[in-house]
C-alpha cells in the first residue's frame, strides 16, 4: 500500500473513532439525566374517554354515575393493593377520599362540591402512597364538566391593589394591572344613581371586605373584556366566589349579559334567597330586624334635639320643615328613620318629628330609609 492509502486508512479510523466517542457521550448524558429526573406520574387523559394510563399494571379515570350523576375517581391497578383512604390537594387544600367500592378496581366518590373546587382549581394532585398524579384543568374539564361547561376557563392569578365600587376592583398582574369588573352582578352604587334614601358605601364596604389586599384568582368567561376594555371575571377569594357573596349579602344583584352566563343559575338562586330573608337591598324598613331576644341598645340622644313635631295626626309635616322622622323599635331602641319627600314610603309613613334637613334629621339620631 502506498504512503497516500495508508493516510487515507488513518484518517477513516479516527474519525469513526469520533463519532462512536460522540453518540457515547450523548447516551451517557441522557442515562444520567434520567437517572435525576424525579419519578412523578402525570395523568394523560383520552380527550374522548378521559382515560388515562399511570404505567405497568395502573390505570387511572375519571367518570359520573349515570344514575345519580355523582362523579368518581377510579383507579385499577392489576396486582396491587386496594387503599383504604387517598388524598387529594387542589391550589393548597387538602382533603380525602374514602374508598366507595373495589370489584376489579378501587372507586373513590367526589363530593358535588368537592368537584366545584376541583373544577375551578389551578392544578389538583392525587396522592397515593407510591404516587404523585397531577390533574390538570382540561383532564378535570374534560372529564366532569359536563355539555353545558364544555371547556375549562381561562384562569389568571393576581393581587388586588384597589377597590373601586361595589363590583369593580383593580388587580395586579405582575407585569401590568388590570381593572376588573364581575361577571353577572351590579352593585347598589351601579344599579341607580345615588339618592337621598340610598346608604353610600354598602356594596363598596362589602367589596372591600371580601378583596381588599388579597390574591385573587380571575375565571374568565365567553367574551373578555367590556367595551370599556375592562377585564370581566368571577373573582374567587381561596374557594369563594364574591361575584355569587355579594348576592347572597343582599349587597348586588343579577345581572345577566349574554354570552357570559356560567353562573347566572348559582345568582338568581343566591338573588331569591337574599329577597327571602330581606338582605341588603331587599331590606324592608317596616319590618323587624332586630331579634326581640336582643336587647337593643339606647338611642343616642342630641344634646338639643332639631325639628318641630307633625300637623295633622302625624301624617304632614310643615312646608318648611317636610322631612319625616319615624321612632322604630326594629332599629334598636326606637332609633329614628327619615324619609324625604320623594321617597318611596313617604306617603305611607307618620312622622313623629319633622326636619327642615337631612343634617337636621342625622343631628337628631336618625338614619336614612332604605326606600
Amino acid at each position: 500500500m502506498d504512503d497516500g492509502a495508508g493516510e487515507r486508512s488513518t484518517a477513516l479510523r479516527l474519525r469513526l473513532d469520533v463519532i462512536q466517542h460522540s453518540r457515547l457521550t450523548s447516551l451517557l448524558a441522557l442515562l444520567a439525566a434520567l437517572a435525576t429526573t424525579p419519578a412523578i406520574v402525570g395523568l394523560m387523559f383520552s380527550a374522548a374517554y378521559g382515560q388515562a394510563g399511570t404505567g405497568p399494571g395502573a390505570q387511572i379515570s375519571l367518570g359520573s354515575d349515570p344514575r345519580s350523576g355523582l362523579r368518581y375517581i377510579r383507579i385499577a391497578r392489576r396486582g396491587a393493593p386496594v387503599y383504604p383512604t387517598v388524598d387529594l390537594t387542589c391550589d393548597g387544600q387538602r382533603w380525602t377520599l374514602a374508598l366507595t367500592r373495589s370489584d376489579d378496581s378501587a372507586v373513590y366518590q367526589v363530593s358535588p362540591a368537592n368537584v366545584e373546587l376541583m373544577l375551578n382549581a389551578i392544578e389538583c394532585r392525587l396522592f397515593l402512597p407510591d404516587q404523585e398524579l397531577v390533574l390538570t384543568r382540561e383532564q378535570l374539564w374534560g372529564a366532569w364538566a359536563g355539555p353545558t361547561r364544555p371547556g375549562a376557563p381561562t384562569v389568571l392569578i393576581g393581587q388586588v391593589v384597589d377597590v373601586v365600587d361595589g363590583n369593580t376592583i383593580v388587580v395586579n398582574m405582575g407585569d401590568r394591572s388590570e381593572t376588573v369588573r364581575y361577571i353577572g352582578i351590579v352593585s347598589q352604587e351601579n344599579r341607580r344613581p345615588p339618592g337621598p334614601e340610598a346608604v353610600p358605601g354598602d356594596a363598596i364596604q362589602a367589596n372591600r371586605q371580601l378583596v381588599a389586599r388579597q390574591q385573587v384568582r380571575l375565571e374568565l368567561d365567553t367574551v373578555e373584556r367590556d367595551r370599556d376594555g375592562r377585564l370581566l371575571a368571577y373573582v374567587y377569594v381561596a374557594d369563594r366566589m364574591v361575584n355569587a357573596e355579594l348576592v347572597r349579602r343582599g349587597a348586588a344583584e343579577v345581572m345577566t349579559v349574554q354570552p357570559n352566563v356560567r353562573h347566572r343559575e348559582l345568582f338568581v338562586t343566591l338573588e331569591q334567597e337574599a329577597r327571602d330573608n330581606r338582605r341588603g337591598l331587599w331590606a324592608d324598613p317596616s319590618e323587624p330586624t332586630t331579634p326581640p331576644s336582643v336587647e337593643a341598645a339606647p338611642r343616642p340622644v342630641a344634646e338639643v334635639r332639631r325639628g318641630v313635631g307633625p300637623t295633622e295626626n302625624g301624617w304632614a309635616c310643615p312646608p318648611a320643615q317636610p322631612i319625616k322622622g319615624q321612632n322604630t323599635t326594629y332599629t334598636g331602641g326606637g332609633r329614628c328613620v327619615y324619609h324625604v319627600p320623594d321617597s318611596e314610603r313617604y306617603s305611607a309613613t307618620t312622622a313623629d318629628r319633622c326636619y327642615a334637613t337631612v343634617e337636621d334629621a342625622r343631628h337628631d339620631g336618625c338614619v336614612a330609609s332604605r326606600r
